[in-house]
C-alpha cells in the first residue's frame, strides 16, 4: 500500500469510528429513546404538497402511488410533533394508511379489508396496486442525491406489504446484503442528468472503460464490441457483461456486436420511476451476469394526467447541442389504469477539433509525444531492415509537388512524413433516439391483478473516425512509379484521409420489449407472481469511406484491370501515390474509397417466470418467510454482414446463428433468530437470509449458486451486516459460436511497426466464469441526530475462469507485454522455412479475411486473440454513503456524499502468470471516486452544488495523470400548489463542470489526449429544463 493509499485508508477508518461513536451516543442505555420532534408549518391544501413538505422536514422517505393521493386534501398543520404524529394528522380523513417498512421509509396505502368496512372496501378497490418490483410509486424524499435502502433487519418487525426491493424475491427485503442505492426521477432532475444512462455512468462504483460512446471513439474500450455506441453499466470494473441490467425486473436483449451487455440508452426518462442498484453478486437470486451487481430500472405503472418535459443543453465550447422532449399521458380508474410515454432525444456530436487535447495526434504542445502516423500524405517509402526484419520508413516523399515529375534524387532519406489522424473526427457521436413506453394494469378479480407493458426505442447514430490508410504497392506498371533505390517495386505508407475524408460510421439500434404479468393473493400472507416477457435488441452498423485494397491495387496497376469492376486504368487513369492530395481524380478516389463494412445483429430473450413468497411459521424471533419459484429462458443471437475491403465484389462476413435453453429453480428464506419477542442487551435483532439457485444450460451444463446473509442490530439505529455468495456469467453465444478468422495488421516492436497475423474467433468449449463475493458493513441512523444516515460496505470479489481475449485487451502492446507471451508466437519466415510454411498456410486458409499488402516473409508474429477461459480478477474496496439534512427555519440544507475506494484490483492474465495490481493505471479503475454535495431548498426554490472527484493515477510508463475535480451546479423552481396557470410547472437550470476543468492529460498512443475510461471530454455543459404537469 502506497503512502497516499495509507493516508486515505486511515481517513476512512477515522470516519467510520466517528460514525459509530455518534450512533452509540443515544443508545448507551438500552431504553428506547424518545422520538424526535419537529416544527411543522404546513398550509391546508393538496395532500401531495403536504407530503413533500413533511418529507423535507422529517427526512422520512414516503412511497405512494401518484394516483392514490391525487385529488385528496390535507388539513393545516402548525405544531411541534413527532413524525408519526404529524403524518397521522395529515392523513386523517383521507382514507389512507401509513405503513412503516424501514427506519426512514413509509408506504402509504389504502386500508386492508380488515381495517375498513365492506362498503369502503368496494369503494377503494384498486386504488393502489403495486407491482412485484414496486414500480409506479412516487416518492417524497428530502435528500439531494441518491439514497440507499437497507435490506437489513430493523428494531421491530417491519410491515412487509408488497414491496420487493432489488436483490431478493422476498417482500420487505433480505438480511445481510448491502443497501440498495435508489435514484428517482427527481434525483435525475436535481443532478442535471438528462437520461438514465448519464446517471448510471456517474455512479462512483461504475467503471467507464468500456460500453459507452466516449470510450469507443477514444479507443479506451479495447473489446471492440460497441460499434453502435451504446451505453452499458460496468459495476466494480468487472465488465459490462458482468453487471445484470433489468427493466421492471426483467432481462434485456444483449447489445453490441457480441450481444454482450445491456444498453440503457433506450429508457425514456419521462417514464422513469426509479433505478435501484445493488452492488453485490446476486446469481443466487437472478442467475447469470449478476457478478458485479444488479441494476433494476423501474418504470411508472400508475400515472394520472399529463406531463410535458422539454430540455435544451449545450457545451460552451464547441458545436454539441442537445434537445430532449417527452410527453407522458395517464388515466386511472377504480380497478386499473393505462399510461403512455414518448420521448425524443437528439444528442449532437462533439468534434475532436473542439478540444485542444484531442485535435492533433501530435501531443508535444501538451507535454506529450508525437503520435502522428507514418501513413501520411505525402507518403513514405518503406523498407525492410535485413537484420531485424522490421518494416520501417526508408524515404519521405517530398511535399510541394504533384507526383508527376519525381526523380530518384527528390526522395528524402532519413526523414519521415507524419499525418494527424484526428482531423475531422469525433469524440462524441451524433445520436437521435425515439422511445415509446405503454403500460396497462387491471384488477380481474378478488386479489388478482394483471399487468401488460410494451417498450420500443429506435436510436440512430453517426460518428466520424480517423480516415483510411494503406500500404500501397507500386510497380513499373504505374506511369508515376519511381523508386529511390532503383527497385522494381516499392511499398508506400499512404493516408487516404485527406482525399476520402474520415471513415463514416453510422447505423441504428432498435430495442423492443413486451411482457404480461399476473399477481395473485393466495391467502395466509402468500402472494403468487408470474410473467411472460420478450426482449429484443437489433443493431445495424455500416462504415463507409474505407479503402478497398483490391481496388487500390487495380488502380495503381500492381494487378491487371479486373473486368468484374467498373474501373479501367486506360479510361480512368492510374492512382498516383506520390502526390500531396491533388493528384487523383474523383473517379479514381470513388473507386478505391468505395470500401465498406456492414454488420447486423439480433439478440432475443424469451422468459417465463413464476414465484411465490409468504410466511411459513413463527419462531421466538419473528416469522420465517420463504420465496420459491423458477423460470425458463430461451436466448437467441444472430449476426450477419458483408464487406468490400479487399475483393472486387462484396464478401459475406462470418455469420453466427445460435440459441440455447436455460431452466432455473430457486428458493430463498429469511429466518429471524432474535426479534422483539426474545431481544436482549446488544442483541435487539438477528436475521439470517439463505438463497440458492440452480440453472441448467443446454450448451455447457449446470451451475449452482448459494448466498447467505446475516444482519445484527446491537443497539437502536445501528445495523451490522455481512453476506457471502457465489455468482457466474455464462459465456455468451457469440463467444461460444463465433467462427475462426485470420487477418493481417501491424504492431510495434522495438519502436518499429511490424506486420502480424491476428487469430480471432469463438470457442465452443468455454465454461462459465465463476465468482465469490463477500461483503461486510454497517448502517447508522442515530435517533440523537435526526436526518443523519451513514452506511459503509467492505466488498471483495474473486472472479475466476474469465472468458477473455487477453492479447486483444492490450493488443497495441502484445509484442512487448510479457504477460501476453502465451498468446504470441514470434516468427522469422525470412530465415525459417517452418515459419514461412506456417505463415503461408494461415494467409491461404479459408478463414483468412481482409487484405494483405505485406509479403509473407515480412510477418513478424502470430497473435492469438481467440476467446479462452483464463486467469482471474480480484477486486476489493469500501463503499461509503452519508447524508445529513438540517432544517434552518424555512430553509433546509442537505449535506451528502458517496464514494468508492478500491483497496486492490488484481488481474492474473493466465493461471500461471503473476497477479498484477492494475489499480491506478490508465484504462483501469482508480482507487478513489466520489461526490460531495450541498443542497438547499426554501419553498418552491432549490439549489444543489456538487463536487466530483477522480483520484490521480499513472500511465503504463509511470507518468502521472493528475486528479480530476469538477463542480456541478443546479438551480430549480417548482411552482406551489394553487398557483393558477403556473401550477405543475418546474424549471431547472444546470451546469455540469461549471469551471470547465479539462480532463487530466494522458499521452495516449492514439493521440486523443485523455483517458476516456476515467474522464470525460464534454467540458462545461449548460442545460435548461421545463416540466409541466397538466
Amino acid at each position: 500500500m502506497t503512502g497516499l493509499q495509507a493516508r486515505r485508508w486511515n481517513a476512512l477508518r477515522g470516519g467510520y469510528a466517528i460514525g459509530l461513536v455518534l450512533a452509540a451516543l443515544p443508545s448507551a442505555v438500552q431504553a428506547k429513546p424518545a422520538p424526535a420532534v419537529f416544527n411543522f408549518r404546513i398550509a391546508a391544501g393538496s395532500l401531495q404538497h403536504a407530503l413533500v413538505t413533511f418529507a423535507s422536514v422529517t427526512g422520512e422517505q414516503l412511497l405512494y402511488s401518484t394516483a392514490l393521493v391525487a385529488g385528496r386534501r390535507a388539513p393545516e398543520l402548525e405544531a411541534r410533533l413527532s413524525a408519526d404524529q404529524a403524518l397521522h394528522r395529515l392523513l386523517d380523513g383521507t382514507g389512507l394508511v401509513a405503513q412503516r417498512v424501514g427506519p426512514r421509509m413509509i408506504v402509504l396505502r389504502p386500508p386492508s379489508a380488515a381495517e375498513r368496512g365492506p362498503a369502503e372496501t368496494a369503494a377503494n378497490a384498486g386504488a393502489m396496486v403495486m407491482s412485484p418490483s414496486g414500480g409506479g410509486m412516487a416518492a417524497a424524499q428530502p435528500e439531494q442525491g441518491p439514497r440507499t435502502t437497507p435490506q437489513s433487519a430493523q428494531d421491530d418487525e417491519p410491515a412487509r406489504d408488497d414491496i420487493i426491493v432489488t436483490g431478493t424475491h422476498l417482500r420487505g427485503g433480505a438480511a445481510g446484503s448491502p443497501p440498495v442505492e435508489r435514484l428517482t426521477r427527481d434525483d435525475l432532475d436535481r443532478r442535471g442528468f438528462a437520461t438514465v444512462a448519464q446517471a448510471l455512468q456517474a455512479l462512483p462504483g461504475n467503471f467507464g472503460g468500456m460500453a459507452n460512446e466516449q470510450s469507443a471513439l477514444a479507443f479506451a474500450d479495447t473489446s471492440g464490441s460497441n460499434g453502435g455506441f451504446a451505453t452499458g453499466v460496468n459495476l466494480r470494473g468487472l465488465g459490462a457483461g458482468a453487471t445484470l441490467v433489468l427493466v421492471n425486473g426483467q432481462r434485456l436483449g444483449g447489445s453490441g456486436t457480441k450481444g454482450a451487455f445491456a444498453d440503457v440508452t433506450s429508457i425514456p426518462t419521462g417514464a422513469l420511476d426509479r433505478v435501484e442498484v445493488l452492488m453485490d453478486g446476486a446469481s443466487a437470486i437472478y442467475g447469470s451476469d449478476a457478478v458485479g451487481g444488479v441494476v433494476n430500472i423501474l418504470l411508472k405503472r400508475h400515472f394520472k394526467g399529463a406531463e410535458t418535459r422539454v430540455r435544451f443543453g449545450s457545451v460552451t465550447r464547441g458545436g454539441k447541442r442537445d434537445v430532449q422532449i417527452d410527453q407522458t399521458l395517464g388515466k386511472q380508474w377504480s380497478t386499473g389504469g393505462v399510461m403512455l410515454s414518448y420521448e425524443y432525444d437528439q444528442s449532437g456530436r462533439l468534434a475532436s477539433a473542439d478540444r485542444a487535447f484531442a485535435r492533433s495526434t501530435d501531443s508535444r504542445s501538451l507535454g506529450g509525444t508525437d503520435h502522428r502516423y507514418v501513413y501520411s500524405l505525402p507518403g513514405n517509402v518503406l523498407g525492410i531492415d535485413p537484420a531485424t526484419g522490421a518494416l520501417g520508413v526508408a524515404y519521405a516523399i517530398p511535399s510541394g509537388q504533384d507526383g508527376t515529375a519525381l526523380t530518384r534524387a527528390d526522395f528524402v532519406a532519413g526523414k519521415t512524413n507524419l499525418q494527424n489522424a484526428r482531423i475531422d473526427t469525433d469524440l462524441i457521436p451524433r445520436q437521435v433516439r425515439h422511445s415509446l413506453y405503454a403500460t396497462l394494469d387491471q384488477d380481474v378479480g378478488a386479489g388478482v391483478h394483471v399487468t401488460a407493458d410494451a417498450r420500443y426505442a429506435h436510436r440512430a447514430f453517426d460518428a466520424r473516425l480517423p480516415g483510411s490508410a494503406a500500404i500501397v504497392q507500386v510497380t513499373a506498371a504505374n506511369p508515376y512509379f519511381v523508386s529511390p533505390t532503383g527497385a522494381r517495386s516499392d511499398l508506400i505508407a499512404y493516408s487516404l484521409a485527406p482525399e476520402l475524408g474520415p471513415i463514416d460510421t453510422h447505423g441504428y439500434a432498435e430495442a423492443l420489449a413486451t411482457s404480461l404479468g399476473l399477481d395473485a393473493d393466495l391467502g395466509a400472507g402468500w402472494k403468487l407472481r408470474g410473467y411472460a416477457a420478450f426482449a429484443q435488441e437489433r443493431e445495424f452498423n455500416e462504415s463507409r469511406n474505407l479503402v478497398n485494397t483490391a481496388a487500390l491495387a487495380e488502380a495503381t496497376g500492381s494487378i491487371p484491370d479486373n473486368p468484374a469492376t467498373p474501373f479501367s486504368t486506360a479510361r480512368d487513369g492510374f492512382f498516383n501515390p506520390y502526390g500531396t492530395g491533388q493528384s487523383n481524380s474523383a473517379a479514381i478516389l470513388d473507386f478505391v474509397g468505395d470500401g465498406y463494412s456492414r454488420s447486423r445483429t439480433r439478440s432475443q430473450v424469451l422468459t417465463a417466470h413464476v414465484d411465490a413468497d409468504g410466511s411459513l411459521f413463527s419462531v421466538p424471533g419473528g416469522t420465517v418467510r420463504l420465496a420459491l419459484g423458477g423460470d425458463v429462458r430461451r436466448e437467441t443471437f444472430r449476426r450477419s454482414g458483408e464487406s468490400l475491403l479487399s475483393t472486387a465484389l462484396p464478401v459475406a462476413t462470418a455469420s453466427v446463428a445460435a440459441s440455447r435453453l436455460i431452466e432455473a429453480g430457486f428458493v430463498e428464506a429469511q429466518v429471524p433468530i432474535v426479534g422483539p419477542g426474545n431481544a436482549m442487551p446488544l442483541l435487539r435483532r438477528l436475521d439470517v437470509s439463505l438463497a440458492v439457485r440452480v440453472e441448467q444450460y443446454d450448451d455447457f451444463g449446470t451451475t449452482t449458486n448459494p448466498k447467505v446473509g446475516v444482519a445484527w442490530v446491537p443497539i437502536s439505529g445501528v445495523t451490522l451486516r455481512s453476506s457471502f455468495g457465489t455468482s457466474f456469467r455464462a459465456p455468451n453465444l457469440r463467444e461460444l459460436r463465433d467462427p475462426e478468422q485470420y487477418s493481417v495488421t501491424t504492431l510495434t516492436r522495438g519502436g518499429a511497426s511490424v506486420p502480424v497475423i491476428q487469430l480471432s474467433g469463438g470457442n465452443p468449449g468455454l465454461r462459465p466464469e465463476k465468482a465469490q463475493s463477500w461483503t461486510a458493513g454497517f448502517d447508522i441512523d442515530p435517533a440523537a441526530i435526526p436526518h443523519f444516515h451513514l452506511n459503509a460496505t467492505w466488498f471483495s470479489t474473486v472472479f475466476k475462469q474469465r472468458v477473455a481475449t487477453p492479447a486483444s485487451a492490450n493488443f497495441a502492446n502484445a509484442l512487448s507485454d510479457p504477460t501476453l507471451a502465451p498468446f504470441v508466437q514470434l516468427v522469422s519466415p525470412n530465415s525459417s522455412a517452418a515459419d514461412l510454411a506456417r505463415v503461408t498456410g494461415l494467409l491461404g486458409d479459408p478463414a483468412f479475411t481482409g487484405g494483405n499488402s505485406f509479403p509473407p516473409a515480412s510477418i513478424a508474429a502470430i497473435v492469438d486473440t481467440r476467446y479462452v477461459n483464463t486467469g482471474k480478477v480480484e477486486v476489493s474496496g469500501i463503499d461509503l454513503t452519508a447524508s445529513y439534512t438540517l432544517p434552518i427555519g424555512a430553509n433546509q440544507v442537505t449535506l451528502s456524499g458517496n464514494g468508492s475506494y478500491l483497496l486492490h484490483y488484481r488481474e492474473q492474465v493466465t493461471p500461471t502468470a503473476t497477479s498484477v495490481d492494475r489499480i491506478n493505471r490508465v484504462g483501469q479503475p482508480v482507487d478513489l471516486r466520489g461526490r460531495l454535495s450541498v443542497g438547499w431548498s426554501r419553498g418552491p426554490l432549490n439549489a444543489l452544488l456538487g463536487l466530483n472527484y477522480v483520484a490521480p493515477y499513472h500511465d503504463l510508463l509511470g507518468n502521472p495523470i493528475h486528479a480530476w475535480k469538477t463542480l456541478d451546479l443546479q438551480l430549480g423552481y417548482r411552482a406551489p400548489e394553487d398557483s393558477g396557470a403556473l401550477e405543475g410547472l418546474a424549471i431547472a437550470l444546470s451546469a455540469q463542470n461549471l469551471l470547465e476543468q479539462a480532463p487530466p492529460f494522458y499521452d495516449s498512443p492514439v493521440g486523443v489526449g485523455y483517458d476516456a475510461a476515467n474522464a470525460d471530454a464534454l467540458g462545461r455543459y449548460l442545460a435548461i429544463q421545463l416540466t409541466k404537469r397538466w
